[in-house]
């Protein structure tokens, strides 16, 4: 081998050194793309886990509020009653 040679090689490898170097900075890019992409899925995941943490306490009012209304008319329906019996008695 000679210098030419040596050269030539040393050269090859310093194309192929710059080649690989290109192609892992693109192979880093896309994993920064799917980080963030990932990122912002989390976000949206952790804010549908929030809104349906909402709803439910929202349904147990809910259901809290109709029994308290079931409960005020039935007393309500019980004091007509005795109004009506009480009226009646008078008479």
């Amino acid at each position: 081998m000679d210098q030419d040679d040596l050269k030539f090689f040393e050269n090859m490898f310093r194309s192929l050194e710059t080649e690989m170097g290109q192609r892992f900075d693109q192979v880093g890019n896309r994993f920064d793309r799917v980080d963030a992409r990932l990122d912002r899925m989390e976000t949206r995941l952790d804010k549908i886990a929030a809104g349906s943490h909402y709803v439910s306490r929202l349904v147990e009012w809910s259901e809290k509020q109709d029994q308290f209304q079931t409960d005020t008319l039935r007393r309500l329906n019980d004091l007509a009653d005795r109004v009506k019996r009480l009226e009646g008695g008078v008479q």
